[in-house]
């Protein structure tokens, strides 16, 4: 369910919640927050990351008074960074691995083979490999957002910000015909399962819904779409198209793919806009 350059390091986060928030571009993230999700969850967020912040600064700082061992002299910046360096390079080998096996051929061992270090090397990093599957699913949502989401938000609000999210869905979705998405490949494997793995792919592709279904609203808000659209619809129908896409192109492989979703949202469109698009 795309490949602009992500910037950010890939994996800062130690616990998946706490990485989402300090992982992305701030100013960025806010405007995208508050357009594509309402502003209410932007604000919302930020409040969350401000309390969590200082929150963590007080617990860190009672620790520094109590414990020697958790003083600046002892854990020193440059021993950190090459922490965060080390599971951003372990996060990276297991997103490739994923894409390709999916997240259930994910262990420990077949990582530490694949970085070259050992398995209590790797463990040190993610305590088991479940801990491993989630910080790979965050990760990967937040490639998709930087790659879909963030860049969609420069085109105006309406049918140009819709087509720019389906158009930079397509883009991901031609890169991953090789490989595999995650999020398609994570729904069947963990479809008739419960737990953190299956509540993390279910709350990344929700947040994505929620993002597509928040434009729909404003397109029909703005009079790009008709005023009876129902967003869930319309939604359910763009959404079917890259099942499909995926479905033909990686595994029936077949011809001409891609073309025929992009007609194929071309239609929807035609169906429910006020007014003839562009050719």
């Amino acid at each position: 369910m795309a490949s602009s350059p992500v910037t950010r390091s890939s994996t800062s986060r130690a616990a998946p919640k706490a990485g989402a928030v300090a992982g992305r571009p701030s100013a960025r993230s806010a405007r995208a927050a508050g357009d594509l999700h309402g502003s209410k969850a932007g604000a919302g967020k930020s409040a969350s990351a401000a309390a969590l912040d200082k929150s963590v600064k007080a617990e860190a700082l009672a620790q520094d008074l109590t414990s020697p061992r958790l003083r600046p002299a002892a854990t020193s910046s440059r021993t950190l960074a090459k922490g965060q360096q080390t599971k951003a390079t372990i996060v990276e080998a297991a997103l490739g691995l994923a894409t390709h096996i999916g997240l259930e051929g994910l262990s420990i061992g077949a990582i530490a083979e694949l970085t070259g270090m050992s398995k209590s090397g790797v463990f040190a990093h993610f305590g088991s490999r479940e801990e491993l599957q989630i910080s790979v699913v965050h990760e990967y949502h937040d490639r998709f957002e930087q790659e879909v989401f963030y860049p969609a938000i420069e085109a105006p609000r309406g049918i140009p910000r819709l087509r720019a999210l389906f158009d930079n869905w397509m883009k991901r979705s031609s890169l991953e015909i090789d490989s595999g998405c995650i999020y398609i490949s994570g729904a069947v494997e963990f479809d008739d399962r419960t737990g953190p793995v299956r509540d993390a792919l279910v709350e990344s592709v929700s947040t994505w819904h929620a993002a597509m279904r928040r434009t729909i609203v404003q397109s029909r808000e703005c009079g790009d779409l008709r005023a009876d659209v129902d967003e869930n619809q319309l939604l359910f129908e763009i959404h079917g198209l890259i099942l499909a896409l995926h479905y033909e192109a990686r595994f029936l492989r077949s011809e001409g793919s891609m073309e025929r979703a992009k007609t194929g949202f071309n239609n929807i469109l035609a169906c429910y806009a006020t007014k003839p698009l562009d050719a």
